[in-house]
């Protein structure tokens, strides 16, 4: 193996500012009251998809011949399956529960933390409650819960434990239909992170300086990395689509050799290739300790 590249999560101390590659994958960040302190948040996973039902006026009509006899009975409620809640997978968080340790970025009273010229707040901000609306996803309008996704669970695990790892407290907690949510407290030390990346109207904004370094790029990996066939992937807003070419400029710039790829609803940068793959798997540092199949680059 060659050097280690300066700019590797390796070799540099965690900090605050990792979190903007949580930005980088479709996080979002709330100030309250005068913007003496931010919220960092952001959903995992997929919103569920509702069916289209077309309306009575829009029914295509069946001919007579093709109509069902009138000894066939009609399709009713027996044809619905039931689902036992029963037979939910056991131990998962109930909203604010603790996750088990076994994650490499769990919190150390002894990381070092390199000062990047945000105020460290002398007491953390209280709690104040949640605004009427924050940048976060929208559940979507369906009485429906997703199933628990392994590699979703796993990503909401693996993010707590880095906010956790860099000083920031946050907790795992559940939309209507599910998904969950990783949330910081609010804190002063995020405010930095919000006057850079929050335009007036707080739509989000990438920063023209932004360095994709190592540890940004490890928390991106975390949130929003995926192994698809050839390509490495990493996911991108698709409620911010202003982001997309200043950060596939940022991956650029630190020999990715990335493009835009996806759809509308699932927007990505893909890494194509052995030699950029291997400086993005360089650049994020070692594996976790717990890790699901697919999501690590190299």
């Amino acid at each position: 193996m060659g050097q280690m590249s300066f700019y590797s999560a390796d070799a540099l101390p965690r900090a605050v500012t990792d979190l903007e590659g949580v930005l980088c994958a479709g996080g979002g960040l709330t100030l309250f009251g005068r913007g003496t302190a931010a919220r960092l948040a952001i959903v995992l996973g997929a919103p569920p998809s509702v069916p289209e039902v077309p309306d009575d006026d829009e029914a295509v009509p069946v001919p007579d011949d093709e109509a069902a006899p009138p000894s066939e009975p009609a399709r009713d409620q027996r044809d619905l399956v039931v689902v036992d809640e029963s037979s939910r997978e056991p131990g998962r968080p109930d909203g604010r529960g603790e996750w088990e340790e076994g994650v490499d970025e769990i919190p150390d009273d002894e990381l070092p933390v390199r000062d990047d010229g945000a105020p460290a707040p002398d007491d953390e901000a209280p709690e104040p409650p949640d605004p009427v609306s924050e940048p976060e996803h929208p559940a979507a309008p369906t009485p429906a819960v997703i199933a628990p996704d392994p590699v979703v669970e796993w990503r909401a695990h693996a993010l707590c434990c880095a906010f956790r790892g860099r000083g920031v407290p946050a907790d795992v907690e559940r939309l209507p239909d599910g998904r969950p949510i990783v949330r910081s407290a609010y804190r002063a030390d995020l405010v930095p992170l919000a006057a850079a990346w929050r335009r007036p109207d707080g739509t989000l904004e990438v920063p023209t300086d932004l360095e994709l370094d190592g540890p940004r790029l490890r928390l991106w990996v975390l949130a929003a990395g995926r192994q698809r066939g050839r390509a490495y992937t990493l996911g991108l807003d698709p409620h911010a689509r202003a982001t997309h070419e200043p950060l596939l400029t940022a991956c650029q710039r630190v020999g990715l050799g990335a493009t835009l790829a996806g759809d509308e609803d699932e927007p990505v940068v893909a890494i194509v290739g052995g030699r950029r793959q291997r400086r993005l798997a360089e650049l994020v540092g070692g594996r976790p300790q717990t890790i699901v199949d697919g999501v690590w680059p190299g």
